[in-house]
C-alpha cells in the first residue's frame, strides 16, 4: 500500500487553539489535483534550501478553476493557518500595514452612532489573531472594500472624539501583518486590480525572502514559515497584467485550467452525493466543450467546476438536464442571444444535446424506479397518502409576544392579520402564520361561516399526476437551494429559510378574475401607449461591442476583446426589461387597506408584463413564522419558469409576521441579476421599516439593505421602493430619495407602478 506523503513544513511548532482553528480541514469530498501535488512536492523539497526556498506562489486562471480551493488545500497539507485578503482598486497603505486608533472614553463613545460604536468596541475587544478589516467585516457584515473605508472613517472619528485629552493609542494590524509576523499561509486575491503604486511597493517589500514591513510601532521581519499565495483571474474587466516586480518575486506559478474530466466527475460525485457517473460524465463533456467554445469565440464568460457542481446537484434533484443547463451553466457564460445560439450550435455539432436528452431519459427511469421502490417498501396507508395531491395548508403558530389589532386598525371587511411591534426600539418581536412543509393536508380553511366555524374546501381542485407533483417538488427544492446560495456569503447565512410555491383554489381563481376585470382597462391603456415604443426600439437599437454584426465600429479597434461590430435588434426581439415585485407580507400590512392595495398592484403589474411580453417575478416575504422558519419567501410568479396558474397564486398574498427586508431583496436581486434582459427593475412594496428577531432592526438592518442595494446595482439591478405605511420617512432614508415613491393614495398604487414600469421600456 502506497504511503501518503507528509508535506507538513514545521511539525515542531506549537499552535494556539485559535491558530489551530485557522488551519483548513479538507472535506471528505476533496480530491487532490495535479497542481496541488506538484506544488506540495516542490515547496517541501526546497523548504530548507536557503535561497532556493519557495514561499511565494502565483495561481492564475479563470473563475471556477479552483484557485482558492487549492490555496486552502495547501494550508491543510503544510499545516499552516490560512487567512486571506481580497484586493480592490482603491486599496491604500493602511490596508497593507494596519491602523492606529485612539481608545476614546465611554462618554465620548456615546456621541457616535450605534454602528460606529459597535465597530470600535469590536476592534478594542479583538484578540489580534484576526486583522482589523476582518473584524469589521464580521461585525458589520460588509465586504473587504467597505470594511477598509469604514476603518479609515473610524480613524478620523476616533481622533476627533479624543480631542485634547490624554489618550491611549493602539495599533491594529492588517491580515497581511498577522500572517507575515506569525508565519501563516496568506492568500492574496486579485492583486492585479490594485491601482496605487505605494500599495504595490509595500507588497513587493513583504514578498522579499528576507523582507520586512515598517509599522508605525515597529519593524517586523518575515516569519520563516510565511507563505504568500497570489490568486488572480485572467483577462477579466478591471484586471490588469500582474505588476512585473510582483511577478518577479514569485518562485512558482501555475496556470489554472479546468481539471481533467475524470477529476471533475469524481469531485462532482463526492460533493453532491450523486452516484450516476454516466450522467455526470455527459454534464462534464458539456462544460468542457462550452469552456473551449467560449474561449475560441472570445465570449467573456466562464463554464467551470462550480457550474458542474450546481448543475449536477439540480439534475440529481430531478430538474431536467436541458432545462437546468441554461440557469446553471449557459447564463453564467453569457446572456446574449447570439452568443447563446453559437454555444448551442457547438453542442449540437458534437452530439451533446442528444446525449443530454438520453441522460434525461435515464434520469426519468431512475427516479421512477426509486419511487416505485419507496412505495413498495412503505405500508399501504402511507403509500396512499404519499400519492395524494400536494397542497399548501396553513398552520398558524406564534412565538413571542403578540399585539392585538386596535379597533381602528381596519374595518370589518378588511383582511385580518397579527400586527407586530416593528419599531426599532421594540423589546420583543412576535410572529404569526404561514408555515408549510413538503407533506401537506388536502384541505385548508378558506373563510368563516355564519356560525363562526371555519368552512373547508379542497385546496387543489384537480388531482395532479404523480410526475407533475414530483416536478413541482423538485422545482421548489431548486428555488430553496438557489435562495440559500444567494445569502450564503451574507449576514443572513445562518437564518433558517423556506421558499414556498403557493397553491391556489377555485376561490382564488374567482377573486383574481374579479380583480383583474377592474384593473384591465387601466393596464391596457398604459400598454397601448407603451407598445409602439417597444416596436420602435426593436427596429432602431444597436447593441455595440460584438464579435460580428452589421455595423463596423472603428472606435472599438483599440480594444483587445474583438468587439469591433454592432448588431441591430430584430423587430421580433422581446423587450430588454425584466421586472421583480417584492411585497412585504408583515402583519401590519393588514391595517388601513394596505394589503388589498398591494394585491391589486401585483395583479396590475402581472397583467401589464404579460401584455408587453416582459418577464416578471412576484414574491412576498415574512420573517419569524417559527424558530425553524425564520424567513419565508412566497414565489407567486417566477422569471425563468412562468406558469399559467401564477395569477391565481397572487390571491394568497396576506399579512403574516415580521419582515427581514434585506434578505428578501438579496434573494430576489440575485435571481433578477442572472436574467438576460438589459434593464432589471426590482420594486419593493412595504409599509414599515425592517424588523425581525433576534436583532434585525435599526442601524444594523438599514446598513444591510444599503449594502445589498449597492451590491446588486453594480450587477445592473435598479431598486425602487413604494412606501404605503407610517414609516415612509424611514423607508425613504434607507432607499434614498432617488429610489423612493411616497404612495399616500393607496387607490392609485396599481396605476402608478404600471406607469413606472412603462418608463423603463
Amino acid at each position: 500500500m502506497n504511503e501518503v506523503p507528509n508535506y507538513e513544513l514545521s511539525p515542531e511548532r506549537r499552535w494556539t487553539n485559535a491558530e489551530r482553528s485557522l488551519v483548513w480541514k479538507k472535506p471528505a469530498s476533496h480530491i487532490a489535483s495535479e497542481e496541488e501535488r506538484r506544488i506540495c512536492g516542490e515547496v517541501k523539497r526546497n523548504w530548507h534550501r536557503g535561497e532556493m526556498k519557495i514561499a511565494a506562489l502565483l495561481l492564475e486562471g479563470d473563475a471556477g478553476s479552483g484557485k482558492t480551493q487549492l490555496a486552502k488545500a495547501l494550508s491543510a497539507e503544510f499545516g499552516l493557518p490560512y487567512t486571506k485578503i481580497t484586493c480592490f482598486a482603491d486599496m491604500d497603505k493602511s490596508d497593507i500595514v494596519g491602523a492606529i486608533l485612539p481608545v476614546i472614553a465611554a462618554n465620548r463613545m456615546a456621541l457616535l452612532d450605534q454602528e460606529d460604536q459597535a465597530a470600535l468596541q469590536a476592534l478594542y475587544a479583538s484578540d489580534g489573531y484576526v486583522g482589523a478589516n476582518r473584524v469589521l467585516m464580521e461585525v458589520l457584515g460588509v465586504s473587504e472594500e467597505a470594511a477598509s473605508l469604514k476603518l479609515r472613517r473610524l480613524m478620523k472619528l476616533a481622533a476627533e472624539q479624543a480631542g485634547g485629552d490624554e489618550v491611549e493609542y493602539r495599533f491594529y494590524p492588517s491580515e497581511i501583518v498577522n500572517a507575515y509576523r506569525n508565519g501563516y499561509l496568506l492568500e492574496i486575491q486579485e492583486p492585479t486590480v490594485i491601482r496605487d503604486a505605494a500599495v504595490l511597493m509595500a507588497l513587493n517589500s513583504a514578498l522579499e525572502p528576507d523582507g520586512s514591513i515598517n509599522l508605525p510601532t515597529e519593524v517586523i521581519r518575515r516569519h520563516p514559515d510565511f507563505i504568500a499565495v497570489m490568486t488572480t483571474n485572467r483577462g477579466y474587466a478591471g484586471v490588469r497584467p500582474l505588476n512585473e516586480s510582483l511577478r518577479d518575486r514569485v518562485q512558482h506559478a501555475e496556470k489554472m485550467d479546468l481539471p481533467a474530466k475524470d477529476v471533475m466527475i469524481s469531485r462532482a460525485a463526492a460533493k453532491t452525493g450523486y452516484a450516476n457517473t454516466r450522467v455526470i460524465e455527459t454534464l462534464a463533456d458539456v462544460i468542457l466543450l462550452l469552456d473551449q467554445t467560449a474561449k475560441t469565440l472570445a465570449i467573456k464568460g466562464v463554464a467551470g467546476m462550480r457550474s458542474l457542481l450546481f448543475w449536477t446537484d439540480a439534475v440529481a434533484a430531478g430538474i431536467g438536464a436541458r432545462e437546468s443547463l441554461y440557469v446553471k451553466v449557459m447564463y453564467k457564460i453569457t446572456t446574449d442571444p447570439e452568443e447563446i445560439k453559437l454555444l448551442e450550435e457547438a453542442l449540437e455539432k458534437h452530439g451533446l444535446l442528444a446525449k443530454l436528452q438520453a441522460a434525461e431519459a435515464e434520469l426519468a427511469a431512475e427516479h421512477e424506479s426509486r419511487r416505485e421502490a419507496e412505495l413498495d417498501a412503505m405500508p399501504a396507508a402511507e403509500s396512499e397518502a404519499r400519492n395524494r395531491p400536494e397542497t399548501e395548508a396553513i398552520e398558524i403558530k406564534t412565538w413571542g409576544a403578540v399585539d392585538p389589532i386596535g379597533q381602528n386598525g381596519s374595518s370589518d371587511n378588511e383582511e385580518q392579520g397579527i400586527r407586530l411591534k416593528k419599531a426599532a426600539d421594540s423589546e420583543e418581536g412576535s410572529s404569526g402564520a404561514a408555515g408549510a412543509s413538503d407533506e401537506r393536508s388536502d384541505t385548508e380553511s378558506a373563510d368563516i361561516g355564519e356560525d363562526g366555524a371555519p368552512r373547508y374546501h379542497q385546496t387543489n381542485p384537480e388531482t395532479k399526476p404523480p410526475d407533475v407533483q414530483m416536478q413541482k417538488r423538485a422545482y421548489r427544492k431548486l428555488l430553496n437551494q438557489e435562495a440559500r446560495e444567494a445569502v450564503s456569503d451574507s449576514m443572513h447565512k445562518n437564518v433558517k429559510l423556506v421558499v414556498h410555491r403557493p397553491e391556489w383554489n377555485e376561490d382564488d381563481k374567482r377573486n383574481y378574475e374579479h380583480l383583474s376585470n377592474e384593473m384591465i382597462p387601466v393596464v391596457r391603456e398604459i400598454a397601448r401607449k407603451a407598445l409602439p415604443l417597444l416596436e420602435q426600439e426593436a427596429e432602431s437599437e444597436y447593441t455595440k461591442r460584438r464579435a460580428y454584426g452589421s455595423r463596423f465600429q472603428a472606435d472599438s479597434v483599440a480594444y483587445r476583446d474583438y468587439g469591433y461590430f454592432a448588431k441591430k435588434r430584430l423587430p421580433a426581439d422581446s423587450p430588454s426589461l425584466a421586472v421583480a415585485l417584492r411585497v412585504d407580507e408583515s402583519a401590519s400590512m393588514a391595517a388601513f387597506g394596505r394589503l388589498e392595495a398591494a394585491k391589486r398592484a401585483a395583479v396590475a403589474v402581472y397583467e401589464f408584463c404579460m401584455l408587453c411580453g416582459i418577464p416578471v417575478m412576484i414574491c412576498g416575504d415574512t420573517a419569524d413564522v417559527s424558530r425553524l422558519e425564520q424567513m419565508s419567501l412566497f414565489a407567486y410568479a417566477d422569471l425563468l419558469r412562468p406558469d399559467a396558474d401564477d395569477p391565481y397564486r397572487l390571491m394568497g398574498i396576506r399579512a403574516r409576521s415580521n419582515n427581514r427586508d434585506g434578505m428578501a431583496l438579496r434573494i430576489m436581486g440575485e435571481r433578477l441579476a442572472s436574467a438576460p434582459q438589459q434593464t432589471k427593475l426590482l420594486i419593493s412594496i412595504s409599509d414599515g421599516q425592517p424588523k425581525a428577531m433576534e436583532d434585525y432592526a435599526g442601524i444594523l438592518a438599514e446598513q444591510d439593505m444599503r449594502l445589498t442595494m449597492a451590491e446588486f446595482e453594480r450587477k445592473g439591478v435598479t431598486f425602487l421602493a413604494a412606501a404605503i405605511g407610517q414609516d415612509k420617512d424611514v423607508i425613504g432614508r434607507i432607499y434614498g430619495r432617488e429610489r423612493f415613491l411616497d404612495i399616500t393614495d393607496l387607490s392609485g398604487l396599481p396605476a402608478k407602478l404600471v406607469q413606472l414600469i412603462a418608463r423603463y421600456l
